[in-house]
């Protein structure tokens, strides 16, 4: 199979093309009208508009084991020391060849240099506005700069059932697939990884990268801010409102809530209300809305009031969450804005998107 090719970058062209070539060789296929777009680095996936079905499978031996593998602690280029101990000979040249291709494009100077995460390394205020909203950031384990940006480009498998932990693969060609709320999910199948053909109203097709990353998450793990996001979660909170009492969020959810609208766990406590943890989905604010009134109107008809006093407050406890979610918020992108650093104007992005999604539902 041949893959066609727009590319401003020869070198890059040329890359993509090897990469193809030994994929088809070994079995991969993908959609005879699928192009790979190559402009200033960025690279994407485009099919003709209402593209259906099928768009990539990719056999799973041509999945590139990364772990264990050493690089140097170049910032700039990936440069491999040491190969990864269980890649096939096919696995290590597919490697090198996408090492190849991510310094042809600039991609590991950008993410060292330009990825709003290393903003918030380099910046203690925007590291400080940070950490109310996203605490669990500053907990990352120190890595290099190749093993940094690789965690942006892997996909955790298992090739059996018996294997215990996921390990870190990345994907030829499925990798080049930007993500979209709406985009395809990856799936494992017959020996196969593949993923069918989703667009969003344009050419381009898409994948979901999985888990539940709201907009900030995005932005600080693969550096840009996504449009296409509905939900946002709050920030961990303890905050008393005159009238209703104490209100505490504990955490942000699991990355993989059981249901999509990730329903907290709702404790009526002496002093006010305790959730487990608060997504806010702008597609459906009224879930979260009825949810959460009927939790403060319970908790404050325990505590004497009557069926109407406790409908008004309940609604200013509810401003009260989202206002508190604002004011974080509205720091991280004060801060962000202050810095000159380039992933600046991306983090404010991602800030200003997560509160209109919070105020969507919850009013301030």
């Amino acid at each position: 199979m041949k893959l066609a090719i727009a590319s401003d970058q020869p070198a890059a062209t040329a890359l993509l093309e090897e990469i193809a070539h030994l994929c088809a060789a070994h079995g991969a296929q993908w959609h005879p009208q699928l192009q790979v777009e190559v402009n200033e680095g960025a690279m994407r996936l485009l099919a003709p508009p209402e593209t259906t079905g099928a768009l990539i499978s990719l056999p799973a031996e041509l999945l590139l084991p990364i772990e264990a593998a050493k690089w140097t602690g170049s910032a700039d280029a990936l440069q491999l020391l040491q190969p990864p101990p269980a890649a096939t000979a096919v696995q290590f040249e597919l490697l090198q060849l996408h090492v190849e291709l991510h310094n042809a494009t600039g991609k590991l100077h950008w993410w060292s240099s330009q990825h709003p995460a290393r903003l918030v390394d380099a910046s203690a205020n925007v590291a400080a506005a940070l950490a109310p909203l996203k605490p669990g950031h500053a907990a990352k384990v120190e890595r290099s700069a190749a093993e940094g940006f690789l965690s942006t480009r892997s996909f955790g498998w298992r090739a059996t059932l018996e294997q215990e932990q996921r390990r870190p693969v990345l994907m030829p060609l499925i990798d080049l697939l930007n993500h979209h709320h709406q985009g395809a999910p990856y799936a494992i199948s017959d020996g196969a990884m593949r993923i069918k053909a989703a667009q969003a109203g344009s050419r381009e097709c898409f994948a979901h990268y999985g888990n539940r990353r709201d907009v900030l998450d995005l932005a600080l793990h693969y550096g840009h801010c996504d449009h296409s996001t509905p939900f946002a979660h709050s920030a961990p909170l303890e905050i008393t409102v005159e009238g209703v009492g104490t209100i505490r969020v504990e955490h942000q959810g699991q990355r993989a809530p059981v249901h999509p609208f990730d329903p907290p766990r709702v404790t009526l406590e002496p002093d006010g209300l305790r959730l487990s943890h608060l997504c806010c989905h702008q597609e459906h604010p009224e879930r979260v809305q009825t949810m959460l009134k009927l939790a403060l109107q319970g908790s404050l008809k325990r505590g004497g009031h009557d069926a109407i006093g406790a409908r008004q407050l309940a609604q200013k406890g509810l401003n009260a969450m989202g206002a508190a979610n604002l004011r974080l918020l509205d720091q991280l992108a004060a801060a962000a804005q202050s810095s000159l650093h380039p992933g600046s104007a991306t983090l404010a992005a991602a800030a200003h998107r997560q509160a209109l999604i919070i105020q969507a539902v919850l009013g301030a």
